[in-house]
């Protein structure tokens, strides 16, 4: 069950709680080992806008997030400029040359698709420990925007509203005091946090089910920086009362992340998900295809592997050519996108095969 990857996200992220660097600090430099592609920017000018975002050749969410960067460069051409920094790339110690290399040959594999400013870290990982570590950030990809006054405003994943954010902060409206105590205040809640959270794990790992969901019900209103507890209740319901886990999951759907197309593609997943452990007694697959549907809506069937989700929720409730005509956009997608590794597309097809060969066998 995914219940694991949620808790092990909230636990990476409670790991470090103290920032070094914030929101509102100066950038410090990128003095980077190398300028792989687009003008070097050896220091940052006051009067524009800057995007660092730190990403590696061997991380997948860093791939699907390149296509989008290279929109926003094309759409905010001489008003943003997007750096794209490769850090955290396996080092030969014997060829110190030999990661540069390899995210140079990365670059001119992905071409166009990756059409803005990128730069790669050196050996030690100097850019990664001025940025990354200094702001307790554990995982990629992860941007930094960076204002007019050479001032970091925003910390995030470039996938979530980072178009917004970048709108204000052009228009002048960005508030990014707001901004800094938003993150302080998740910073603090992150540290009591801590304590809640493992007593929560403890009572999941001796399967008090009803425990653990008094747990979280106290921690939910108390933490409010942290939505992922939603999900994570939704996840410990199913183990406790399925039939009340899809009431509350319709519910998170219509309220909480009606707007949040990954976090709806979370819960539907795991409704149709073959590998959710333990297994699902009476699976809501109807209330899967609706969560699923408005994940696509949100996305525009833009998202292949959220249109697999509704694809696969369709084939789950009975409705295979439902199944098939959404399988078959997903695959159209991913065969023009080269941020989608093999493996994902060859699952895809897959299941595409798996539809057709069910829809033969009802003719």
């Amino acid at each position: 069950m995914r219940l694991t990857l949620l808790g092990a996200a909230l636990l990476i992220a409670l790991a470090g709680s103290a920032q070094e660097l914030k929101v509102g600090d100066t950038a410090p430099n990128l003095p980077v080992a190398k300028w792989i592609k687009g003008q070097p920017i050896r220091q940052f000018e006051p009067g524009k806008v800057y995007v660092v975002e730190f990403w590696a050749t061997w991380c997948g969410p860093c791939r699907q997030s390149i296509p989008h960067l290279t929109k926003l460069a094309e759409k905010y051409k001489d008003k943003v400029t997007i750096i794209g920094v490769s850090v955290w790339e396996q080092v030969d110690k014997k060829n110190p040359e030999a990661h540069i290399q390899r995210v140079e040959q990365f670059v001119r594999d992905m071409g166009d698709q990756m059409n803005y400013v990128v730069a790669v870290d050196n050996a030690e990982g100097v850019i990664a420990k001025a940025w990354m570590e200094a702001a307790k950030q554990d995982g990629i990809p992860t941007a930094f925007v960076v204002d007019s006054q050479k001032r970091i405003v925003w910390i995030g994943r470039p996938m979530d509203n980072l178009d917004e954010v970048l709108e204000q902060v052009l228009a002048g409206k960005f508030d990014w005091k707001a901004e800094a105590e938003r993150q302080k205040r998740q910073q603090e809640q992150m540290a009591a946090l801590q304590k809640d959270y493992a007593e929560y794990v403890q009572l999941m790992q001796q399967s008090k089910h009803g425990d653990a969901l008094k747990k979280l019900d106290e921690m939910i209103p108390r933490y409010t920086e942290f939505p992922v507890l939603k999900l994570i209740r939704f996840e410990t319901l199913l183990r406790a009362d399925e039939k009340q886990a899809y009431a509350y999951a319709l519910q998170l759907a219509q309220n909480d992340f009606k707007d949040d197309a990954q976090a709806l593609n979370q819960i539907a997943w795991t409704i149709v998900d073959d590998a959710t452990k333990p297994p699902l007694k009476s699976p809501d697959y109807q209330a899967a295809i609706a969560i699923a549907r408005r994940a696509v809506e949100l996305t525009k069937e833009k998202n292949a592997l959220i249109l697999d989700t509704l694809a696969y929720a369709y084939f789950k409730s009975g409705d295979v050519q439902s199944a098939l005509k959404y399988q078959k956009k997903a695959l159209d997608l991913v065969a023009e996108d080269d941020s989608i590794n093999d493996d994902v597309k060859k699952e895809l097809q897959d299941r595409y095969e798996k539809f057709k060969k069910a829809a033969e066998g009802k003719k």
